[in-house]
């Protein structure tokens, strides 16, 4: 799961928080023992958790994905914010825990990049 229906914000299976100062983290779904817990957010391994990274500020625009024979699902994200872009890359491997990372407009793949130019059109010319 990249992306939650109709938020403005990342979801993956515990899914980390790369940067504190711009993120937030919800559990938004979780399955065993760790339901009731109140400290399931800050743990470190909870059973299993749906988490969803919301900026605090900004707007998130999903660029698209791309998947090759087994490698993880890489999905690129822009988060818009004033006049600054920063730019986040969502792993989500098959079985295991969804990563995700702030990366540099240098490792955005084109083909993003491009889709970025036109939702940024979209967004400004709603």
């Amino acid at each position: 799961m990249t992306m939650c229906p109709d938020r403005n914000d990342l979801c993956g299976w515990e899914l980390n928080n790369p940067d504190h100062e711009i993120f937030d983290i919800h559990v938004i779904e979780v399955v065993g023992g760790c339901a009731s817990c109140e400290h399931v957010a800050e743990c470190a391994m909870p059973c299993e958790s749906v988490r969803r990274l919301a900026p605090k500020e900004g707007r998130i625009l999903e660029l698209g994905h791309e998947k090759e024979d087994g490698k993880p699902r890489m999905s690129y994200f822009a988060l818009l914010h004033r006049d600054e872009v920063k730019f986040i890359r969502l792993s989500s491997p098959d079985h295991y825990w969804a990563t995700a990372s702030c990366i540099s407009h240098e490792q955005v793949p084109a083909w993003a990049l491009s889709q970025l130019d036109q939702k940024k059109e979209g967004v400004t010319g709603a």
